[in-house]
């Protein structure tokens, strides 16, 4: 009997023994090694956040350069312009009209006897208050120089529909046509000095409409006119309104 137990025993011993592995079977090691991996996900993700939010920076800066690329402060006017200035000739008689080239634009007959073609003017990026030189040219047509038959420069203040805005224009400019040039009007016969129409008549030539406008933003030297701008149209006027 006694050897009987001790065998028992030892069975008993052995089957527990042999138990152990499979408890360690049963601990999941794995969801250590994946909150790991999910921690440097983690890692992964605020690192490409930080280049994200690196990256916008860099946008931004970006953004902040391309919005005023030519920054610059009108001393004339207390006014900061971002811009080169800009100048548009038109026509019109009321308010802006612009012009394209080639365009046929009127010959006015006015209330003094006498004939102009309207020109009007837009600007941008310049102080209200500007100078203007508006001229008006006549090609002969026969491969020559241009010829002026008016030029005026006048000191005006611009008007601005958005306070917000540089856009400003000026109209009421009358670029007056010269009596030797005078259109060949059915409605109106003038009698001038040397003679109506007595180097031609206006509608029979393209004309070239050149607007130019400068503030009082002057160089070092008080000379150089550092805003600056100029544009011109050829154009067919015609007889008459």
């Amino acid at each position: 009997m006694p050897r009987l137990v001790s065998l028992m025993s030892s069975l008993a011993l052995g089957l527990l023994v042999s138990g152990c592995p499979a408890d360690t079977d049963d601990v999941v090691v794995g969801d250590d090694d994946d909150a790991s991996d999910d921690d440097d996900a983690a890692v992964d993700d605020d690192d490409g956040s930080d280049d994200d939010d690196s990256a916008a920076d860099d946008d931004d800066g970006a953004d902040d350069d391309d919005a005023c690329p030519d920054e610059y402060e009108a001393e004339a006017c207390a006014e900061v312009f971002c811009n080169l200035p800009t100048v548009e000739v038109g026509t019109g008689t009321d308010g802006f009209a612009p012009l394209a080239e080639g365009q046929a634009v009127p010959i006015v007959y006015g209330a003094q006897g006498g004939y102009h073609v309207d020109m009007t003017v837009r600007m941008t990026e310049l102080c209200q208050i500007v100078f203007l030189q508006a001229t008006m040219y006549l090609d002969p047509g026969d491969g020559g120089d241009l010829i002026e038959v008016f030029g005026q420069t006048r000191h005006i203040q611009a008007q601005r529909q958005d306070p917000d805005s540089s856009v400003q224009d000026f109209w009421g400019i009358r670029a007056f046509v010269p009596c030797e040039y005078f259109p060949d009007d059915p409605d109106h016969s003038i009698e001038c000095d040397p003679g109506s129409g007595s180097a031609g008549h206006l509608e029979d030539f393209e004309i070239v409409l050149k607007m130019e406008a400068w503030d009082h933003n002057v160089g070092a030297g008080g000379e150089e006119q550092v805003r600056y701008g100029s544009d011109e149209r050829r154009v067919q006027p015609y007889c008459c309104e």
